[in-house]
């Protein structure tokens, strides 16, 4: 491990024309020890892009960026895996992360982050992202971030936990760690494909691990991914499921004697997403089956979407 270095992670799978965006915020920063670790996670085309990526960062890399390292996973293994082959290669004090089109927002962001984290005593810390839309407007209120921080940095890490079993009210594309943090406690779980930060706070709360509130945004978030759009893949949704089954539903306690009535309607609304991730590809009978049984759902759903649109 270098000490001082920064070591940034960017997750690719498939879709290649974002990262050019990703990397040219990276190379604006005015942090003096960067490390590039681009990790794919067995795009079909990977053998075509990566060395077009591999040449446009020697071309535009800046004298900061002191070290760069492409890992092409041979097949598809879900974005957990891929997440975690390409932290264990870090060879950076902190790490960054951040998915291809996801950009950091200003020269500075990671001095920023470096100062903040270093200044909090914690492993590890979350700011706030901007969300961006295919028309370029920006979203600053977005489900997956949290506008309080000063109230998240008043809780508990047990606190937090309990504000996590709501809902996962912490950008993953916003966080910034030290590596002794997943050599203490751990990598991500890769009981889920697709998400790795949901379960991974919630781990960390158990543990009693203090997370740092950075009350600034930092990071602009494209809205155009498995959740920033709004729309939910059927892979995506259960890994939610497992998520509540295994990290929430055995120990949220908020709703005390009604609290099992409470797990089955969050367990019914979440089947009836993945029943809507489904629907296309449902035979007629299947389709009938899902409206038998997540009818009401399927009402309250597109309810909340139409007054979401509002």
């Amino acid at each position: 491990m270098t000490k001082d270095l920064i070591s940034f992670v960017i997750m690719t799978y498939k879709n290649f024309d974002g990262i050019y965006d990703t990397l040219d915020s990276v190379f604006r920063q005015d942090y003096p020890m960067i490390e590039i670790i681009i990790s794919d996670d067995g795009s079909p085309n990977a053998k075509e892009e990566l060395p077009k990526i591999e040449a446009y960062i020697n071309e535009h890399k800046t004298p900061n960026i002191v070290n760069v390292i492409i890992n092409a996973i041979p097949e598809n293994v879900g974005t957990v895996k891929n997440n975690n082959q390409a932290l264990k290669l870090a060879n950076g004090e902190y790490i960054k992360d951040l998915a291809a089109e996801d950009v950091l927002n200003d020269t500075n962001v990671l001095s920023k982050y470096k100062k903040f984290l270093d200044d909090s005593g914690c492993l590890v810390c979350v700011a706030k992202v901007r969300g961006v839309d295919e028309n370029g407007n920006y979203h600053y209120n977005l489900a997956s971030c949290e506008d309080n921080y000063k109230l998240l940095a008043s809780y508990t890490p047990q606190q937090l936990r309990e504000r996590l079993f709501r809902r996962n009210c912490l950008p993953a594309p916003a966080f910034f760690v030290k590596k002794e943090l997943f050599e203490k406690h751990g990598y991500y779980s890769e009981e889920t494909r697709l998400i790795e930060d949901y379960p991974y706070w919630l781990h960390l709360c158990d543990e009693g691990v203090k997370i740092a509130f950075f009350d600034e945004r930092l990071i602009d978030y494209k809205l155009t991914g498995v959740s920033g759009a709004g729309h939910y893949s059927k892979m995506f949704m259960n890994d939610m499921l497992v998520i509540y089954e295994k990290h929430i539903f055995p120990y949220d306690k908020r709703f005390g004697i009604f609290q099992g009535f409470y797990n089955a309607l969050k367990r019914g609304g979440l089947n009836a997403y993945i029943a809507i991730a489904d629907w296309e590809d449902s035979s007629f009978m299947k389709k009938v089956q899902y409206v038998l049984k997540y009818g009401l759902f399927f009402a309250y759903i597109k309810l909340g979407n139409l007054m979401h649109r509002g």
